[in-house]
């Protein structure tokens, strides 16, 4: 159950004449799902702290504190937190241009103070000339910000989408599969497209990271995630991202 911190403008509305930008805000305190009225505005997701894990189709996406993603009309989707999270959402309305982004971004400095002025402000109204200015500041950055996206894709059958999520909360642990291992390699690599040992190095890193963002220090997030050092974990990350984990998640000056 989400808790009782929540602020939000009034209901989206494909008809709402003169909104350009409504706004949901919720602090959670431990993990559960995120539910969202749903609505023919593009929505954009975004944790001022904390992560979300965020399904869309096959893809499962994790988004650390300083990265969002945006999420067309009636696009649907599951996202749950992690742990501790405050989620702060926005609503564009559909006579707005949006860019076409189909992956995470970075939430640079300049939108993470957008996004915080228009929960503060919102709804943000076409008739108001400092709302709509802030509008077409959200929309620029929203395009423009580096992307930066990390998913992976779910095996689909019932047994093996068991095994995958039991993979992800405890790598470190990996669960023997109800099946022989010649069949979870063929079907993970049937549903997913990469091998069982390309998955689980992803699956892996997904979890380190997922730690990092809750807070967890290098070598508690190495150790958790199933890596023998934490210096084989950073190694692995700068492979994944180019950077090392302290650079990925910090916003870019």
């Amino acid at each position: 159950m989400q808790n009782d911190r929540q602020k939000m403008s009034i209901s989206c509305r494909p008809g709402d004449a003169g909104v350009l930008v409504r706004f949901w805000t919720t602090d959670h305190v431990r993990p559960e799902p995120v539910l969202w009225t749903e609505s023919e505005w593009t929505k954009l997701v975004y944790a001022a702290e904390g992560a979300l894990l965020l399904t869309l189709d096959q893809e499962r996406h994790l988004l650390p504190a300083n990265r969002a993603l945006l999420l067309g009309p009636g696009q649907r989707h599951q996202t749950r937190t992690t742990g501790r999270a405050r989620i702060r959402t926005l609503f564009f309305a559909p006579s707005l241009a949006m860019p076409g982004r189909s992956g995470a971004f970075e939430v640079r400095p300049l939108f993470r103070e957008l996004i915080r002025e228009a929960c503060r402000v919102g709804p943000l109204l076409e008739s108001d000339p400092t709302h709509a200015a802030l509008a077409r500041l959200l929309i620029s950055e929203a395009a423009s910000a580096p992307e930066d996206s990390f998913s992976l894709k779910m095996p689909i059958a019932e047994w093996a989408t068991d095994w995958a999520e039991a993979f992800l909360a405890d790598p470190a642990e990996a669960p023997a599969p109800a099946c022989s291992r010649r069949t979870l390699e063929r079907t993970i690599l049937r549903e997913t497209g990469l091998t069982l040992g390309e998955w689980s190095r992803q699956a892996r890193m997904m979890a380190g990271v997922r730690l990092l963002a809750e807070g967890a220090a290098v070598q508690e997030a190495a150790m958790a995630a199933g890596y023998r050092t934490a210096g084989g974990f950073i190694q692995s990350h700068r492979r994944f991202f180019g950077r090392t984990p302290g650079r990925r998640l910090q916003s870019s000056d």
